[in-house]
């Protein structure tokens, strides 16, 4: 029996901690197994997608220990893991089967990546090109999908990469792969994109330059662990940021929360929508901003988003589209095609559930429009099927907030995946929902 969540009209106030970033989370595990020596990671997200990450890092023969919030893991370098007894589950976590793959790419033993069905259907051939490209042996589907089965062996090479699409994953599966590639690799992205590992490279010490979208790494340079702490996740914050900022009277502080500057877009999205939005205690954590944000109910105004700034606000569309049905104006948002290729069709997904709403949309030449209703609107009653991915089953369960009566929102276990504090945190802030088996 599938979990469903219904999610009836109410407002939020309070303070609260997010849990830690995904994104750094899968990167703070990597870089800590590939380490000389032990490190420790604070403020670890205890989601799905990095727990599997965890095990899988476990099973390359890496010992970790939990002391309280905080991680010790002990690093056995470059060229310390160990050959895994069985296949590699990395569940629904692209993130997690990217980055691992480009780790594995120069071990000297075989292995198999697989994931949930869901991974199974998202595209590999962005990686293994690549990867292929250094001298990388890897296997897929007829497909291009999962599971990916990698050959072992020692010998890669740098290679100069110009990134045929804007994918801070693929970035980053190949700055893995030439952590132990002869000569200096050479990637250039036609957008910039999120940059967590450039950030946690620099912060370990690892030989990384960054001019603008050109990205140089040296390869084959060991390095000491140490000690990192994971800010919170902006994606996890940005449901509950739009929850304050559509539901009247709604006052919310989030603490410690990540504000790299390739992960804020939805914030200056916002910003330009008139949202009641503030900044303060700003500081780092390593070499990632962070800071403390308070947000206020506000009466939005429609947007206009350019496709320049989506590869940075792509994880954040969903509920930015929520955001947008209660602003008063059409707002429009420009080359989204890469939202198709998540955990869902999430662009389709979103217009179902908006159809069940009884709320059009518009999808033409690769132009999503949303004709907002203004702050006054309310949603009718419907039930919404999430398709299993967690941002959309997040995102629908803000909008029931805005509803008259509920939203019910089905398959619902989803998201574990990358928030499983979400209900929690949301009920501590005075949401009214209702959780069923």
């Amino acid at each position: 029996m599938t979990s469903s969540i219904l999610s009836k009209p109410s407002f939020l106030s309070g303070e609260i901690k997010i849990p830690g970033d995904k994104s750094v989370s899968h990167r703070a595990i990597l870089c800590s197994a590939l380490a000389k020596s032990v490190s420790t990671v604070n403020n670890l997200q205890h989601s799905e997608d990095v727990l599997n990450t965890l095990n899988v890092v476990r099973q390359l023969g890496i010992k970790i220990e939990r002391e309280g919030t905080a991680y010790k893991i002990f690093g056995k370098g470059l060229k310390g893991l160990s050959s895994p007894k069985e296949d590699l589950y990395f569940g629904n976590s692209g993130t997690g089967i990217r980055l691992t793959a480009g780790v594995l790419a120069w071990q000297s033993f075989n292995s198999e990546l697989k994931g949930d069905s869901s991974l199974s259907k998202r595209p590999m051939q962005r990686i293994s090109e690549p990867l292929s490209s250094m001298g990388a042996k890897l296997l897929l589907t007829s497909e291009n999908t999962p599971p990916i089965k990698i050959i072992g062996t020692t010998n890669l090479s740098a290679i100069s990469y110009e990134m045929p699409i804007a994918s801070a994953q693929v970035k980053s599966a190949i700055l893995f792969a030439a952590l132990n590639a002869k000569g200096v690799t050479k990637i250039t992205e036609p957008l910039i994109t999120r940059n967590h590992t450039e950030l946690m490279f620099k912060q370990i010490g690892i030989d990384i330059q960054v001019n603008q979208n050109e990205i140089l790494l040296s390869g084959q340079n060991e390095f000491e662990g140490t000690q990192i702490d994971v800010p919170g996740d902006f994606s996890s914050a940005a449901f509950l940021i739009v929850g304050a900022l559509i539901s009247p009277n709604s006052s919310i502080l989030i603490k410690d929360v990540g504000l790299n500057s390739s992960r804020t877009a939805l914030i200056d999205v916002l910003l330009s929508m008139n949202a009641s939005i503030e900044i303060l205690n700003q500081r780092k954590f390593g070499e990632e901003e962070v800071g403390d944000l308070e947000v206020n109910y506000s009466e939005l105004v429609s947007c206009t988003v350019d496709s320049e700034i989506i590869p940075n606000l792509i994880d954040e569309l969903p509920i930015l589209f929520i955001a947008s049905l209660f602003a008063k104006g059409e707002s429009k948002f420009f080359g989204i095609e890469e939202l198709k290729h998540k955990e869902s069709d999430r662009l389709a997904a979103m217009q179902s559930g908006f159809e069940k709403l009884g709320i059009e949309t518009q999808y033409t030449n690769d132009v999503f429009s949303i004709d907002g209703k203004g702050s006054d609107f309310l949603l009718q009653e419907g039930q919404i099927d999430s398709f299993e991915d967690h941002r959309i089953a997040m995102s629908f369960v803000i909008a029931g907030l805005r509803a008259k009566k509920q939203i019910k929102i089905i398959n619902s276990d989803c998201i574990k995946t990358s928030f499983p504090e979400f209900i929690s945190q949301l009920d501590s802030l005075g949401a009214i929902l209702n959780e069923s088996k």
